[in-house]
């Protein structure tokens, strides 16, 4: 019963990690490339809101993806050591470590903040 939560709280942990560092790296690249995606979400109703929820999610994403990524490659070792639980998913939890990675290297490459500013 115990292990079961844990193996649940690890794949939930997991797709929290992937779902919020793939919609940041793609607010990022229309950001960085100058799409006008913005600007066409805005003239939709409720546009404006959606827009600021992105530009939220941008800016704490900087201290949340790197939590959830902590945490996240916590419970894999901790589930893949200690419960000898082999991974059926291994493409996802492989996506899980790459992905926050190269966003990671994209923002520090490219001046995130003053970007985004």
């Amino acid at each position: 019963m115990k292990t079961g939560l844990i193996v649940k709280l690890k794949n939930i942990f997991m797709y929290i990690t992937l779902i919020w560092s793939s919609v940041m790296l793609a607010v990022y690249l229309v950001v960085l490339f100058e799409i006008p995606l913005f600007a066409w979400i805005s003239y939709l109703p409720l546009g404006e809101a959606f827009c600021r929820l992105l530009e939220f999610m941008m800016f704490f994403g900087i201290w949340i993806v790197p939590v959830l990524y902590i945490i996240t490659i916590f419970f894999m070792i901790f589930v893949r050591k200690k419960l000898k639980e082999d991974s059926q998913n291994k493409r996802i939890s492989l996506s899980v470590i790459i992905l926050p990675l190269c966003l990671a290297a994209l923002m520090l490459l490219t001046n995130y903040i003053e970007i985004l500013a």
